[in-house]
């Protein structure tokens, strides 16, 4: 009978440091994948968006209203289409700053209503500008 107790506690115990090891090997991926995440990818997204407003500048400084607008449109457009990650995700916690930036956008869809979304992305956006319908 003691024996099966020693084996017993051996089994629990181990289960239990499988369980903390599991956890605390999640915790570490979770921090490197947030430094990944700050250090590689967002100083890129910086630097591809400090090009786009760049080439808007010039485009404006050229006179060039038009284009100006048609690409502004397109990278709200690319923006409603990233967000929709959030959107599928049914977050617990919502974040206010990008429920906040989906109403402004919408608001300014239905106030400029001529413009077309690409067919490639128009789901994800409708769907995305559809969010914040009932909030």
């Amino acid at each position: 009978m003691k024996r099966y107790f020693k084996i017993l506690v051996l089994v629990i115990s181990a289960i239990c440091i499988f369980i903390v090891g599991v956890g605390f090997g999640n915790y570490k991926t979770q921090q490197r994948l947030d430094k990944y995440i700050t250090y590689e990818l967002l100083s890129s997204i910086s630097a591809s968006e400090l090009k786009v407003n760049i080439i808007l500048l010039e485009l404006l400084n050229s006179g060039d209203s038009a284009t100006t607008k048609k690409r502004l449109e397109s990278l709200v457009d690319a923006g409603l289409a990233q967000i929709t990650l959030y959107v599928n995700q049914q977050p617990v916690k919502p974040d206010n700053d990008i429920i906040e930036a989906i109403k402004i956008a919408k608001k300014y869809r239905e106030k400029h209503p001529e413009h077309r979304i690409s067919p490639a992305i128009e789901n994800s956006v409708k769907k995305t500008l559809d969010f914040v319908n009932d909030k």
